[in-house]
């Protein structure tokens, strides 16, 4: 088999691979999604308005390129359903989902006494930004800052704003001053467990660089770790920058030394602005502070 053949595959396998590490590890912890069977006459727009859906979520998580070449019979997944499980509140799930609580309510044609019961399914609306509901201990009725604030906590629930137990394991490391990061470190901790990489902590907002000249292999969201770009080098090492809010990139383009890629956004478990940022040689991981850099 020629090489050029082969290469190909394989690419598809490495990602396909860094990907069902991605979301074997945290489809336990964030809602499942719904696949609505297009019937004639709908139209992308008349499914968002159905799901409470913006239609760019549904295109993009469906990676459709043209809403007007829909066709009877087709699949659409429908991102953000969530089943209710024994123990779950409507703030525990507005507060590990990441939505203010009155949006939730909303989405559902809820009100804060409605009673959940096991198997219960709930759309989490797509809100534009991720947005943190503050514990009731620094919550404000005199906030001024347009921060959505929680409403009273009901006996028996405080439980629901402990943080969610993170699958990841940390371990802090100084910042190496000469090494060269996607964002300017903060913090920096490496992962370690089913994930292995590096936790970068910087400024929610800050534009994210490669490290490396190469090819945008994939390019979207990955839940539990925001979008997600994998890029390609030359020389075969992929590179995963994850934790963003918004990407500029997109499949197939090519990349050079300090390409912007996208913003830092805050990360769904802890809040704080994190890049998760992996390197793989072929399909081993390796140490994201040793992989090579440049053009």
């Amino acid at each position: 088999m020629c090489r050029q053949c082969y290469g190909k595959p394989m690419k598809k396998y490495i990602v396909s691979f860094i990907l069902l590490v991605f979301t074997g590890l945290f489809s336990h912890l964030f809602s499942e999604e719904l696949v609505h069977i297009l019937q004639k006459g709908e139209t992308l727009y008349s499914i968002s308005r159905k799901y409470n859906v913006p239609a760019a979520s549904i295109m993009t998580f469906n990676n459709i390129a043209n809403p007007d070449k829909l066709f009877a019979g087709q699949k659409i997944r429908i991102p953000g359903i969530y089943t209710v499980k024994r123990g779950d509140t409507l703030y525990g799930i507005a507060k590990a989902e990441n939505v203010p609580i009155a949006e939730l309510l909303k989405a559902n044609a809820l009100d804060q006494n409605s009673v959940l019961k096991v198997g219960d399914r709930l759309l989490i609306p797509d809100t534009g930004q991720s947005k943190s509901i503050p514990s009731p201990d620094v919550a404000s009725s005199g906030d001024k800052s347009g921060t959505v604030l929680s409403p009273p906590v009901p006996s028996g629930t405080a439980s629901a704003f402990k943080p969610m137990d993170d699958p990841r394991s940390y371990q802090s490391k100084k910042i190496d001053g000469n090494v060269i990061w996607p964002v300017s470190a903060l913090e920096l901790s490496y992962l370690s467990g089913k994930l292995y990489g590096v936790s970068i902590t910087a400024k929610k907002g800050e534009p994210v660089k490669t490290v490396s000249s190469g090819t945008v292999l994939s390019a979207g969201p990955y839940r539990g770790f925001g979008q997600v770009v994998f890029v390609q080098s030359k020389s075969g090492y992929i590179y995963v920058y994850g934790g963003m809010d918004g990407i500029t990139s997109r499949p197939g383009q090519q990349l050079s030394f300090g390409d912007e890629i996208g913003t830092l956004g805050a990360d769904s478990l802890s809040g704080k602005p994190q890049l998760y940022f992996m390197v793989y040689n072929k399909d081993v991981p390796v140490d994201p502070a040793k992989a090579p850099r440049g053009f």
